[in-house]
């Protein structure tokens, strides 16, 4: 039985683990207030219409010392937990509406999210869900939206430095506990940026009163905590916000858009190579988690769907990464978690003591991996020698499915064009002898005369 490191921040409601439960020890306060959310209704209509992870009081678990214990909630378990840092714009986006959408049904029932922060949502496969079961507080307890500033940091501020700067986000949420503060974003907005859609009421005048307040006496800060409004403005206050979040579009395009129609290959070559990752998925001695590194538009993501409990699917291009999360949605797909991760650099552990939310390495234990596509890159493109790239494959799990493209292939021309390093060490030879002092390969296919597969 462990307590989780990234929970100490609500000393009333802090998260542990028996075995593989999930479970959540509650203060006497925060028992009172969960009892009276599930009298209402209000848990259960969360959880039906998919807001809220699926969640329910036990009496059979002890809690560990430190932990509350005046009620103990069990919540469903999520197979990943992903990082805001790892979500392409759509996903950040859909992440921010979940929360204003749970916030308004909350507040029919009289209640609101105390809380706003981006890590109370996961995404279960493809869809995201709040997992911070005890956020909840009745209305009365706010005279305004408290977790305001933090919604406008956590979600607001990232999206619109994305969406009216072309910056991507990912690298200023990569191992931030607080978002992306509103005041560097006014930093950033300057010229005509500073008239674009919400703004001067989220961006420019926060961070002016924010610097106002660091100047404020104590008399001062209590008149402003005194400040209240009704229910039915914060409510205006909250659909507002989520109209100006729907608003809101990334102005980037995958670079890798569209690659895999844009490949020079036949029909049969690419049937050849789906067959052999079939067969190797078909024979995996586990079929827990995939992972399919450089997924790009998800064509061998949904063949592993098919075989392991749930696949997570990564790839350096937010824009491919993007375009695979909004195809996955209109396809109904349960299994699949598309995340935007370096694999050469991938999401540190960070946060107080680095330990409060884990690196993809640790949270990310695949049964196998799928590395299509991605060897020539890493080696050619990104300058990985061979020995480190097999290392790095053998590191990330037991079972691999590898494809090597020889020097010969149009794709590793293109990229060793305007690169003045030799291929010399760069050849199926070597790549080959390389494997086998690491895996036992089962099988080795060419699907192309450019082209080696290997299980």
């Amino acid at each position: 039985m462990r307590a989780d490191a990234g929970s100490f921040r609500d000393p009333s409601s802090r998260v542990f683990y028996d075995g593989d439960r999930v479970v959540r020890g509650l203060s006497e306060e925060a028992a009172e207030i969960d009892d009276r959310t599930r009298q209402v209704g209000l848990v259960d209509r969360l959880i039906d219409n998919g807001f809220l992870v699926e969640n329910w009081r036990v009496d059979d678990v002890t809690t560990p010392e430190g932990v509350p214990s005046a009620a103990v909630v069990e919540s469903r378990r999520i197979g990943l937990i992903s990082h805001p840092g790892e979500w392409s714009f759509p996903m950040l986006r859909d992440a921010a509406l979940l929360t204003l959408d749970t916030n308004l049904t909350a507040l029919n029932d009289g209640f609101i999210l105390k809380d706003a922060s981006a890590f109370n949502v996961v995404f279960d496969g493809a869809h995201p869900i709040v997992i911070d079961v005890a956020s909840l507080d009745p209305i009365e307890n706010h005279s305004v939206w408290t977790a305001y500033g933090q919604f406008v940091d956590h979600f607001l501020s990232p999206l619109m430095l994305e969406a009216y700067t072309g910056m991507p986000f990912q690298s200023v949420l990569s191992t931030s506990i607080v978002g992306f503060p509103v005041s560097s974003l006014d930093l950033l907005l300057r010229g005509r940026r500073r008239y674009r859609k919400g703004v001067t009421t989220h961006v420019r005048l926060r961070s002016g009163l924010e610097k106002r307040a660091q100047g404020m006496e104590t008399g001062e800060r209590s008149d402003v905590s005194a400040l209240s409004l009704p229910a039915s403005a914060i409510e205006s206050t909250i659909r507002k916000m989520r109209s100006l979040v729907a608003s809101l579009e990334s102005p980037n395009v995958g670079q890798w858009e569209g690659y895999e129609d844009a490949l020079p290959y036949r029909a049969p070559e690419v049937e050849a190579k789906r067959a052999f990752v079939e067969r190797s998925a078909g024979r995996s001695q586990k079929r827990g988690i995939a992972l399919d590194v450089g997924a790009n538009e998800g064509l061998f993501t949904r063949l592993l769907a098919e075989k392991f409990d749930s696949v997570v699917a990564t790839d350096i291009d937010a824009g491919v990464s993007g375009a695979l999360y909004q195809g996955l949605l209109a396809s109904e797909s349960r299994n699949v978690t598309p995340l935007v991760v370096d694999v050469v650099n991938p999401s540190p552990s960070f946060g107080f003591r680095g330990t409060e939310r884990r690196g993809f390495s640790e949270r990310v234990k695949p049964d196998m991996a799928t590395w299509l596509a991605v060897v020539h890159h890493l080696c050619i493109g990104q300058g990985v020698p061979l020995p480190e790239i097999v290392g790095l494959i053998a590191a990330t799990s037991a079972e691999a499915v590898v494809e090597f493209v020889h020097p010969t292939d149009p794709m590793v021309k293109r990229i060793s064009a305007s690169r003045p390093e030799s291929l010399d060490a760069y050849g199926i030879d070597e790549f080959d002898a390389l494997l086998r002092r690491k895996f036992e390969v089962v099988e080795e296919e060419a699907v192309s005369p450019s082209r080696t597969m290997y299980h």
